[in-house]
């Protein structure tokens, strides 16, 4: 059971706000986690005991040494003894700073009812240590089980899973209350993106080294009449490759250790990279230098050692047209993959861009949220409005149960109306306001009514996808049924049902991500039986940022405290809905430049070897006549003709692949046709400068010297 609760004892005045678990005795016995002080078998056993984390004890003590110590929460006068302090690792999926021994709750009669009658609900996660091969008869079991004690009229349709450990970080995805975090997907892409990366940066070795072949076309033929044989040049050929890939192996180990900080805290990671690194990465990255190795390697080898002495001492090497083409083909990867990135650069770019300037049905733009974290603060809540919005700077204050593009768990009810839905009812999200929501937040009303300063509490308003779903096209005070509410799947009846009148629609408004479409959502008065406030939302002006946020908190301490302000700027947290995303464009931009670097040094190769194997076709074109600009087209000509190619092939595969990730956006934009253009135009011109060099040095040299050479 997860939870957040107001943190203070005796000897440190600061107020801190924490999360913690509620676990019972045989937790700590089965995660194992390191014990800096206290016996693991004995801590949660009793009632009112707390382990806290060595984070904690340093927080709120200053030291680690505070077993035996006592700490107090909000609400509750009596003190929690601590009984053992723990670290918890950074790569665990379970993040508290306090656990509380479960046996506390069993003091309460309204708990110990709820413990053994309730089926439905997943406040707590349960975990089992299973057999090998029974998992899956298991689960069948426990929804069985489940399903038999259930009532008939019971809120919620929960369904158990059992998921292994090692599976829940990037396999949570699907789960009611993912608490894994990660994406296996995105370790796919990303391993994919790299293995294209380090295969392109083979091909341009072998193609560099094949095009550059002629400088030691004379060494490979005086050993080859010395008595080398030819698994004796492929072998030297090898270890040069290998040397070469050892050695950019120590480079690339010295600049992932340099600049693996700066990733961590760009990436918001924590990873790690040393000799206690896990011996499975160690032996993935000796694998891959030795494969990189080899694979850049054998071509060059096998194509050098089996050319003919007498040719390598003539320079009359023909490479053929088979040999020709393999390296042709490789560049026409290459610079596929190019456009594939420049393509999902401008794309996702645009799509971020998009949902930032999208418009929302709401303005976010300076709305500060102050959440309400005591009793007290909530009782004088209009107390505290009234003062806020006196404060220079404020323009309008709001009192709210949730905000849009909330950081916690919006609700859900059931909502019946007669003769439309089934007994049951349909799930609708939840919001409880007051009568400043519309205006602080510029929420368009469509028809209807606000709420009145006077009070509605049974009085709700609908937005325009409810409206629809309760077939109500003009509010007369239709009524509509809410017989129970679910926070994250943990569903309960009410009761008695919430009957309430419907007074108003306003203009659909996006409350969560703009990968979801907008939900059903009833909006009640704040004082309902169903859902307490929970925010203070003011409109402030720019300038006055600081001056605003130290008289709010000066406005809280005075009712309570011991409150600790918090606060937040709502286009700050809806920024953190695409936070990955917007690194993820980063991360591929920077491929994206690497992949094209990579290319053009391939290209660049090419173009070397082209260039020498015409040298005298130049020689007597400009004898003849030909001019530089003719020269450097036509020696440009064919590899324009590759990146073409390139541009057909590559097309395609981006628009269906970006096509698929925005499949995960409700609200995306269309892909328009200038992208493709652009990404195959800059591709042209950037191998167009790539191949120049090479070409007009070619054109511009002497035809008498490139004539007489033999």
């Amino acid at each position: 059971m997860l939870g957040r609760v107001n943190v203070t004892n005796t000897e440190n005045t600061n107020v801190f706000y924490e999360s913690y678990f509620l676990a019972d005795e045989s937790f700590l016995n089965i995660f194992g986690f390191p014990l800096v002080e206290g016996d693991a078998r004995t801590a949660l056993k009793n009632p009112n005991s707390v382990v806290i984390t060595d984070e904690m004890a340093k927080k709120i003590f200053g030291k680690e040494n505070v077993v035996g110590k006592t700490i107090s929460t909000e609400g509750d006068s009596t003190p929690y003894k601590i009984t053992a302090v723990i670290t918890i690792p950074e790569n665990s999926h379970l993040k508290f700073n306090l656990l509380f021994s479960e046996s506390t709750l069993f003091s309460s009669q309204q708990f110990r009812d709820f413990y053994n009658t309730d089926w439905s609900s997943n406040t707590f996660v349960t975990y089992l240590l299973l057999k090998n091969g029974i998992e899956g008869q298991t689960a069948s079991k426990l929804n069985q089980l489940v399903k038999s004690k259930r009532q008939n009229n019971e809120a919620g349709t929960t369904n158990f899973h059992l998921q292994p450990l090692k599976d829940i970080h990037f396999y949570s995805g699907g789960i009611e209350g993912n608490i894994g975090g990660g994406n296996i997907n995105h370790i796919y892409v990303f391993g994919i993106v790299a293995l294209f990366v380090l295969i392109i940066a083979c091909i341009n070795y072998m193609n560099l080294t094949t095009a550059r072949f002629a400088g030691r076309s004379k060494e490979i033929a005086v050993r080859k009449v010395a008595g080398a044989t030819k698994g004796n040049l492929i072998k030297q050929f090898l270890t040069e490759a290998s040397l070469l890939t050892l050695i950019a192996l120590v480079l690339a180990l010295g600049i992932v250790k340099l600049f693996l900080p700066q990733f961590n805290a760009f990436a918001e990671k924590d990873l790690s990279f040393g000799w206690n690194t896990d011996y499975r990465i160690w032996l993935i990255v000796i694998l891959t230098a030795v494969f990189v190795g080899l694979i850049s390697g054998l071509y060059p080898a096998f194509f050098q050692s089996r050319l003919k002495p007498y040719l390598l001492l003539k320079s009359k090497v023909n490479i053929g047209k088979r040999n020709l083409s393999i390296r042709k083909g490789l560049v026409v990867f290459q610079f596929s993959l190019s456009i594939i990135m420049i393509i999902a650069t401008i794309v996702v770019y645009q799509q971020m861009k998009y949902v930032d300037t999208a418009d929302m049905g709401f303005n976010k733009e300076q709305l500060l949220v102050v959440d309400i974290n005591s009793g007290a603060v909530r009782r004088s809540a209009e107390t505290i409005k009234t003062e806020f919005s006196k404060i220079p700077g404020v323009k309008t204050v709001s009192t709210t149960s949730r905000v849009p593009g909330e950081w916690k768990v919006i609700p859900k009810v059931k909502v019946r109306t007669q003769g439309r839905f089934s007994s049951q009812g349909e799930d609708v999200y939840y919001m409880a306001v007051d009568e400043k929501f519309l205006q602080t937040f510029e929420v368009k009303m469509v028809s209807g009514r606000n709420f009145s300063a006077a009070g509605d509490s049974t009085s709700v308003m609908v937005n325009e996808t409810a409206a629809k779903m309760l077939g109500v096209s003009q509010p007369s005070e239709q009524l509509i049924e809410i017989p129970s509410v679910a926070f994250s799947g943990n569903a309960r009846n009410f009761d008695q049902s919430f009957n309430a009148r419907v007074i108003g629609i306003v203009k659909d408004f996006n409350f969560q991500s703009m990968r979801d479409k907008v939900g059903p959502m009833i909006i009640a008065y704040q004082r309902n039986p169903v859902h307490n406030i929970d925010y203070f939302t003011s409109r402030i002006e720019a300038a006055n940022t600081e001056p605003v946020l130290k008289q709010m908190e000066e406005v809280l301490g005075k009712i309570d405290n011991s409150h600790l302000f918090e606060y937040n700027f709502l286009d700050k947290q809806w920024d953190v809905f695409y936070r990955e995303d917007q690194k993820r464009q980063t991360i591929f931009l920077g491929i994206a430049l690497l992949t094209i670097l990579i290319a053009c040094l391939g290209l660049f190769g090419l173009a070397t070897y082209a260039a020498e194997q015409r040298i005298k076709e130049i020689g007597i074109r400009k004898v003849l006549g030909a001019s530089v600009s003719s020269i450097v087209g036509m020696l440009s000509k064919d590899f324009a003709k590759l990146v073409l190619i390139a541009s057909l092939i590559a097309l395609p595969v981006a628009w269906w692949t970006m096509n698929s990730w925005l499949e995960d956006f409700a609200y995306r934009i269309n892909i328009s046709w200038w992208v493709f253009a652009i990404a195959a135009l800059s591709a042209l011109l950037i191998a167009l400068v790539t191949v120049s060099f090479q070409t007009i040095r070619a054109a511009l040299s002497n035809p008498v010297k490139n004539l007489r050479t033999e």
